[in-house]
């Protein structure tokens, strides 16, 4: 197999002509990001790479370049090979140079030494041998369109293939064709000739135009052969693919596409671009579309490589699948000013592609809402319900990222569960680890918060004494003071009465009232056992549920104690950093 290993992208569209390099690249590569920041142009620059005489100056240009000009205003895409096909039994390692601003003779260069590659016409050649480019866009074209002008000229090549009395007839009329285009071309002449008579009436009044008889030597076939087989799609009611939903249609062009590349470009090495394939998607159609792809590369027989761009959760849940591989793509902007530009200044916008790191993937995943559901995270606290996971948010929020937090419900589809057996509070920390030992066989570090309460106590002992079943899981068990919550530990007495008295309408009229309550019982009992005593002591309609949850949501984060947890999840999550 040939596999793009790296690509540089310079002066094309919304990548100008500073580093834009992407690494690593495998199999399976997808890239995310907010609207409008460049995705859809990194497929884009790849298909410009196999197919360069699509280039059109006008929009393929980066912008500034457009304005500037200059000697290398086009397009410079370069890609990294690891070939096992150029010479048998040897791995190759090389570059190839599509330079836009070279004549056709020069187009392609590359700092290979094979005889195969020692030209451009080589190498395009090369290219188109060993090669099958597709990219499928959800903005350029309709999709009728798309699925014609791609899947007729394989559906051709497909009959070719599987009837021999098909191929030879197709080739007979392809050798009659060209014939027939010759005799046109010789006779072209005489038949302009006697069309220029007719035009005597343009020329008598002084207009000079007359008849020019062109023929298209670009014509395809295929169009011709094809124009009376048609694609439908069989519901009951056989109908064209455009009058299907946008969904089905985008559907079946995807999976025909998958089918055809792979019975048609057996020995290829098959380039699938595919630009949003959830686009107009039922949630389950987007599964199993995932699925049909996750098929297709793993077997290594299908030689495909395949560059996705996507928004879907159904992908973004993958991030720590080692088949993939994730790029985040955003969008640097500047103002900068230029000899050439008849502007005082310009906004200078450019694509940048990162490899995930352990912050970007936290912030995608954030920004997604998976951050806290995806099953096969590596690193993730457990606690015992919402308010303490309020908490260790704050106490965290200024790290680059932050582990997976889980309480209580750990699966975001509450039907699938009976929550009957999974308990709450402390009792529901063994359910979380058995199903996570269940659902993915991932290496986890796990840090678990417990209260400092007898349920708190019990669920401790049972963990450590279970400790040797988790295999896959390194587990650290912390418990907060015997006889404390996570309140007792975040607040101290002046923090907890502005707070209660932001929160409580009882407590704000009773607020010099509650502070010589706390004063008077300084020491005898935790904070939270004083105030659960206050509140039934004056009736104050206040349950401790709700009075919990407004406290997690209403403290002043900047003067919350924080170091008491912080430094354990600093050393269990975070020792590589520098404090």
């Amino acid at each position: 197999m040939i596999k793009i290993s790296r690509l540089k992208i310079s002066n094309f569209r919304s990548f100008t002509n500073e580093e834009n390099t992407i690494d690593d690249l495998d199999v399976l590569n997808i890239f995310a990001g907010r609207n409008n920041v460049g995705k859809t142009n990194v497929l884009r620059a790849i298909n410009l790479f196999f197919n360069p005489k699509s280039y059109n100056p006008s929009i393929d240009r980066n912008a500034i370049k457009e304005i500037t000009k200059g000697a290398s205003k086009d397009p410079v895409i370069t890609v990294d090979f690891i070939d096992d096909e150029l010479e048998t039994g040897k791995e190759s390692k090389y570059q190839i140079y599509c330079n836009l601003n070279k004549e056709e003779s020069e187009l392609y260069k590359t700092n290979s030494k094979h005889a195969k590659l020692n030209s451009s016409s080589k190498i395009k050649k090369y290219l188109n041998a060993k090669f099958k480019c597709v990219y499928l866009s959800t903005t350029d074209q309709d999709l009728s369109s798309q699925a014609f002008s791609l899947l007729n000229d394989m559906v051709l090549q497909y009959f070719k293939k599987k009837h021999k009395k098909i191929k030879q007839t197709v080739e007979e009329f392809e050798r009659q064709y060209d014939l027939l285009l010759g005799t046109f071309k010789e006779h072209i002449n005489d038949i302009e000739s006697d069309l220029d008579n007719e035009f005597e009436l343009f020329r008598e009044n002084h207009i000079e135009i007359k008849p020019k008889l062109v023929i298209d030597d670009q014509a395809k076939i295929t169009e011709f052969l094809l124009k009376n087989i048609s694609l439908k799609l069989d519901d009951d009611y056989a109908q064209i693919i455009d009058a299907k939903g946008a969904g089905v249609q985008r559907t079946s062009v995807i999976l025909l596409t998958f089918f055809l590349l792979n019975e048609i470009f057996q020995t290829h090495n098959k380039i699938i671009l595919l630009d949003e394939p959830e686009a107009f998607l039922y949630p389950l159609l987007t599964t199993g579309l995932k699925d049909s792809i996750l098929e297709l590369v793993n077997n290594e027989n299908n030689k495909s490589q395949l560059f996705i761009t996507t928004h879907s959760r159904e992908f973004l849940k993958e991030v720590n699948n080692p088949i993939f591989r994730f790029y985040n793509i955003q969008q640097s902007k500047r103002k900068q000013s230029y000899q050439r530009s008849k502007n005082d200044f310009d906004i200078v916008k450019n694509s940048v592609v990162s490899k995930f790191t352990n912050e970007i993937k936290n912030q995608v995943l954030k920004n997604y809402g998976l951050l806290d559901e995806v099953d096969d995270h590596r690193e993730i606290i457990i606690c015992e319900g919402k308010t303490d996971k309020n908490y260790i948010e704050y106490i965290l929020e200024s790290k680059p990222y932050r582990p997976q937090i889980r309480y209580e419900k750990y699966k975001n589809d509450e039907n699938d569960l009976d929550f009957n057996f999974v308990g709450s509070g402390a009792e529901s920390v063994v359910s979380i680890l058995v199903y996570l030992d269940k659902v993915s066989q991932v290496h986890r570090k796990i840090f678990i918060l417990l209260d400092g309460d007898p349920a708190g106590e019990k669920a401790k002992k049972k963990i450590n004494s279970e400790k040797s079943k988790f295999r896959n899981f390194e587990i650290e068990v912390y418990s907060i003071d015997s006889g404390k919550e996570i309140e007792d530990m975040v607040f101290d007495e002046n923090l907890l009465v502005e707070t209660l008295k932001k929160t409580s309408e009882d407590f704000s009229a009773k607020q010099q009232e509650f502070v010589r309550f706390l004063s008077s019982k300084h020491g005898q009992k935790n904070l939270m056992d004083l105030t659960k005593e206050f509140i039934s002591y004056h009736s104050i309609n206040y349950p401790e549920g709700k009075m919990k949850c407004d406290l997690s949501q209403n403290i002043d984060r900047e003067r919350m104690n924080k170091s008491w947890l912080l430094d354990r999840l600093n050393s269990f999550f975070y020792s590589d950093e520098v404090f």
